[in-house]
């Protein structure tokens, strides 16, 4: 059952919105400190070096959907920070990553095994409708 405050208040601010693409671009390197799922958003516990030049640009990338010989939909996605010229402060924050288009459907309990690079576990997430404000 789920709490039904949570589709009257919609969801928390959002940095990120997953993509589905055939590749994976480069990044800068960081850390994933701590990851969870809660609903429909990735929570990710970051540390990397910020861009001396302003913003650092994120992107969550899902690569193709698969299926094991259970028929468990899997998926691999990665975080990337596009480089931006020199690297200044060392910053460790969480960043927010709506994971709607990842599911293996668009209904509710559609499930899809995230492996996450640079993060050591599988995640299981399970997709939630949602109301929008």
């Amino acid at each position: 059952m789920i709490d039904p405050y949570f589709f009257g208040n919609g969801m928390e601010e959002i940095h990120i919105n997953a993509e589905v693409k055939g590749t994976f671009p480069e990044t800068q390197s960081f850390r994933i400190i701590n990851a969870y799922i809660d609903a429909n958003l990735l929570y990710l516990e970051l540390e990397y070096r910020a861009s001396c030049v302003g913003s650092d640009n994120f992107q969550f990338i899902g690569g193709a959907l698969n299926y094991d010989e259970m028929g468990f939909a899997h998926r691999e996605a990665r975080l990337s920070i596009e480089k931006r010229g020199e690297s200044c402060d060392l910053i460790k924050e969480t960043k927010i990553v709506d994971l709607r288009e990842l599911t293996s459907a668009h209904q509710r309990d559609a499930e899809v095994i995230l492996h996450i690079g640079g993060w050591r576990t599988d995640m299981t997430y399970v997709y939630i409708p949602y109301k929008k404000n």
